[in-house]
């Protein structure tokens, strides 16, 4: 299954639970948002956005404790900032994640948090590469311009801020935007320092004379990026946020939802 199919999976899994109302203790959100993100190609700067997906389950642990664990799906890609390297790139990726999240009072209407967390991205990016026929994108792991292999996943530590605008007791708006912070530099598969011609491909010899300018021109080495510094994605998003208590009512056993009225 990839992850898409995965992906889809998830939602509609998601969504039962929100139907079938059984978890007083849980709430829920799921909305759209962008994505943007900064490293070897786009330089420092966030400058390409992105569509992305979001979903979240909340769990109240006490009065300003929790528990969130979330889903998306992402869309990053970046224009080369160094046009004799012009190394384009897009990805769709597929993150998972946990976080503990402090909130404000839960009673008030507009409700600030901050949270921070670990969990996983696939990786896959994918390099641009102009042909008589269009821009086509090749798969960043079967050419193998790089000198390690390209993972297929990341470990992530996602932090951020937000903020939970309560419409009333069934439902909220829930504002929320973070960094996710990655352990490598290949999210757009532009990493190692220097390219040993020698060492690649015909496939990859020949994508890196159509992409330069001036072509290989007979050169060995070929400079490529900065393995130093890792690279990091962020996300916004806007959901809406449900109470999944489906009685509308406090209960006595659990932990109240964090958008109940005290």
């Amino acid at each position: 299954m990839t992850y898409k199919k995965l992906f889809l999976t998830v939602i509609v899994l998601f969504l039962f639970s929100i139907s079938t109302n059984l978890f007083a203790q849980f709430s829920a959100a799921i909305g759209p948002g962008f994505a943007s993100y900064s490293g070897d190609v786009s330089g420092e700067k966030f400058n390409d956005i992105r569509p992305a997906l979001n979903m979240e389950l909340w769990y109240q642990f006490n009065r300003n404790l929790y528990l969130k664990t979330g889903a998306s799906i992402y869309q990053i890609s970046a224009t080369d900032v160094f046009e004799d390297r012009n190394r384009d790139f897009k990805a769709t990726n597929f993150e998972l994640y946990t976080s503990l999240m402090l909130g404000g009072a839960p009673e008030w209407k507009l409700m600030p948090f901050g949270y921070a967390g670990v969990g996983l991205s696939t990786n896959d990016p994918q390099y641009a590469m102009n042909t008589d026929q269009g821009k086509v994108f090749l798969d960043a792991k079967e050419l193998n311009t790089e000198s390690r292999d390209i993972p297929g996943a990341e470990l992530i530590v996602p932090m951020g801020i937000g903020l939970r605008y309560r419409l009333n007791d069934r439902f909220a708006i829930v504002a929320d935007g973070g960094l996710r912070f990655t352990t490598s530099d290949l999210l757009d598969g532009v990493s190692t320092r220097r390219i040993e011609v020698a060492s690649l491909s015909q496939e990859a010899v020949n994508y890196f004379e159509t992409i330069r300018p001036n072509g290989i021109n007979g050169a060995e080495i070929i400079g490529n990026g900065n393995p130093d510094k890792n690279d990091v994605y962020g996300i916004f998003s806007i959901k809406l946020l449900f109470n999944l208590n489906g009685s509308g009512r406090k209960s006595n056993s659990m932990p109240c939802p964090p958008f109940y009225s005290y």
